[in-house]
């Protein structure tokens, strides 16, 4: 047996650490015999059994990660078709043509480049938790030296051109040609990708950061941080586009940024799908991250949808959003899922619905983000603290305070006619976060007085984001 020298990076939707103090080949290469015999171990009537579509992100780690990876998956002796360096939307799209049991991606997503890490599906569904503990303890019985032949291995080179094609056919005569699109792939796995699709539809394309560059000298892999958008926001208003998209690392998260120059965010450019091409039918359901805005949960029960809450993370959003059947899902960070397309994020899929939607219109998207209800909400306030504090702070919270309803989905939200407020401990580190949303810029300092009192502790960082959100509007 060889032990796992570092725990920390297994989280709760998947593998990701910095390279090598946290993540390195040794690791990998148990994980791979891990995952291979979970993929044995599995049964599935309705997919191909026993075989595994593997991709990765271009980070200068993953070479040698993925390597490692497949000999520990190899020796398994399971089937593995090899994607090579891929978006991990793709990678998914791979599965679901080829109707395969697995899939894994070596990446580290929208981390900086000194990070590396791995996202897994087996069967149908995401891993939930106790599904990647289980793999950390398996992976204490797997090989801790190379030495099993890569054997079993396919590749699939054209796997990109096909999808590209395929894509390319869905929005072909919808009006795409008629557009000026600025595409910025931030250095990530979807260079060369977005920006080629939009130009087949006949898009007027400026294409910013359209190389792949594993260590994103050009943009930050994080597309959800509105700072990493400051050149595509120039662009979109120097060349004058209809829009502005943006992708992370390994392509599978989305930001939007308007004919203005505005960026829209995960929520607004949710309100603006259901109000457009995603329209809800009678009973819909709308799958909701727990930190989204209200304003999209109206929005979705104005259209006769029924949004649900669900926790952060891209496991739990895609699981409820196929079990539920969901016309779409949202998740602040940027994914999009969507039933359309058997509940997968696909970032560039999402973009060319919303482009297309708009070519048929008169109005610009700016128009449109002009319609939409303001949204007054902290960012995500995270502050470092020992576990069982964190445990003290959320079992306080979940006996309410005055006036206040309860909802346990992810931590404690509680609310009140004039907005709400989360307290939920991070995933992915040794933190606790707190948002709050009001009806109206004064709602926030008054809730944010409301936790103060509680934990005078917490008031300094609560009041500095409120202060942030008041001077902005």
């Amino acid at each position: 047996m060889s032990v796992i020298k570092n725990r920390t990076a297994f989280k709760e939707c998947d593998i990701r650490g910095k390279y090598p103090d946290e993540v390195d080949e040794a690791l990998f290469r148990q994980v791979g015999f891990a995952f291979g015999r979970q993929v044995r171990q599995r049964s599935t009537e309705h997919l191909l059994k026993d075989t595994v579509v593997v991709g990765g992100d271009h980070r200068l780690s993953t070479p040698a990660l993925k390597s490692n990876f497949l000999a520990g998956l190899s020796a398994t002796g399971v089937k593995i078709i090899d994607l090579g360096v891929i978006p991990t939307s793709v990678v998914y799209w791979a599965k679901s043509k080829r109707h395969v049991q697995a899939s894994a991606a070596v990446t580290a997503s929208h981390n900086p480049a000194e990070f590396n890490g791995l996202k897994i599906m087996n069967g149908d569904r995401p891993p939930t938790p106790e599904e990647i503990l289980s793999l950390a303890n398996s992976a204490e019985d797997g090989p801790a030296e190379a030495g099993a032949e890569l054997h079993r291995i396919g590749e699939w080179a054209d796997v990109i051109d096909e999808y590209q094609d395929e894509i390319v056919a869905t929005f072909t005569s919808r009006g795409i040609e008629s557009l000026a699109i600025v595409v910025d792939p931030g250095n990530g796995c979807q260079a060369g990708i977005a920006s080629e699709v939009y130009t087949q539809l006949g898009a007027r394309v400026t294409a910013l950061h359209d190389r792949r560059d594993g260590l994103f000298r050009e943009r930050h892999p994080d597309c959800a941080i509105p700072e990493h958008l400051a050149a595509l926001v120039t662009a979109v208003r120097r060349t004058r586009a209809d829009l502005g998209i943006a992708f992370d690392g390994d392509g599978d998260r989305l930001a939007v940024v308007d004919n203005r120059g505005r960026i829209l965010g995960s929520e607004r450019l949710g309100m603006i799908l259901l109000r457009g091409p995603l329209r809800p039918q009678a009973r819909d359901f709308i799958i909701l991250d727990i930190k989204c805005s209200m304003q999209l949960e109206r929005t979705a029960a104005e259209l006769d949808g029924r949004p649900l809450r669900c926790r952060s993370g891209h496991a739990y959003m895609k699981k409820m959003v196929l079990d539920r059947q969901a016309c779409m899902g949202v998740e602040l960070s940027g994914h999009i899922f969507l039933q359309a397309i058997e509940g997968r994020d696909d970032p560039l899929y999402t973009s060319l619905l919303l482009s297309a939607y708009l070519a048929g219109q008169s109005s610009t998207l700016a128009d449109w983000v002009d319609q939409l209800p303001q949204i007054y909400m902290t960012p995500d306030v995270r502050l470092p603290m020992a576990s069982d504090k964190i445990d003290r702070i959320i079992d306080v919270c979940r006996q309410g305070f005055a006036g206040s309803q309860i909802e346990t989905v992810d931590g404690v939200r509680l609310l009140w006619e004039e907005g709400w407020l989360l307290v939920r401990r991070s995933i992915t580190e040794p933190k606790i976060t707190l948002r709050i949303e009001g009806e109206r810029p004064q709602d926030l300092r008054t809730i944010s007085q409301r936790l103060a009192t509680v934990f005078p502790e917490l008031q300094g960082a609560m009041e500095a984001a409120v202060a942030q959100v008041l001077c902005s509007v």
